[in-house]
């Protein structure tokens, strides 16, 4: 084992070697004397687990990111609808309307944004309704919403409407 360090020190290897293993210190989640290069697990010989041991670690792993993978996937599908419906015309009301499914929701939040032209997309102040009155300083602009759903493991998910628009100016 003794012979490895250096071999790898010559390699420019070493600082590697301690990184995994200052990482493997903070518990997260790596293998001390491992790290993974183009889909392929490279470890150093007498530093690092059995084989069966690093397959288990690394299954764990997957594992959970599939079952987050899961829980992201349920969240997209409990939004199945969300669209503004409406006129892009001064004095309209526009609705958003949404459709969630499921029970894991915890909040939901409709900010509405306007933009001119090819601009940038810009917070209108004061908006967090399910409907939004187009006003004067609408005129020439389009308007869109982004619903922020807080499900109950604290996991935040935007999505954004159609955008209705340009509105004419009077």
């Amino acid at each position: 084992m003794g012979s490895a360090p250096l071999r790898l020190a010559t390699l420019g290897v070493a600082s590697l070697l301690l990184v995994t293993q200052a990482s493997a210190g903070r518990g997260q989640g790596m293998l001390a004397g491992c790290r993974l290069v183009n889909g392929s697990l490279q470890c150093v010989p007498g530093l690092t687990t059995s084989p069966q041991q690093q397959i288990q670690i690394l299954d764990g792993e997957i594992s959970q990111d599939q079952q987050e993978e899961g829980a992201i996937e349920q969240t997209i599908q409990n939004l199945k609808r969300f669209e503004l419906v409406g006129e892009a015309r001064q004095g309209a009301l526009i609705r958003a309307e949404l459709m969630l499914q499921g029970d894991n929701v915890q909040e939901v939040h409709i900010h509405w944004y306007r933009r001119q032209g090819d601009g940038s997309w810009i917070l209108v102040d004061d908006i967090s309704e399910s409907t939004y009155r187009i006003g004067p300083d609408d005129a020439g602009a389009s308007v869109m919403a982004v619903l922020t759903v807080q499900t109950d493991d604290g996991t935040v998910r935007r999505l954004q409407s159609n955008a209705i628009g340009p509105v004419p100016t009077i």
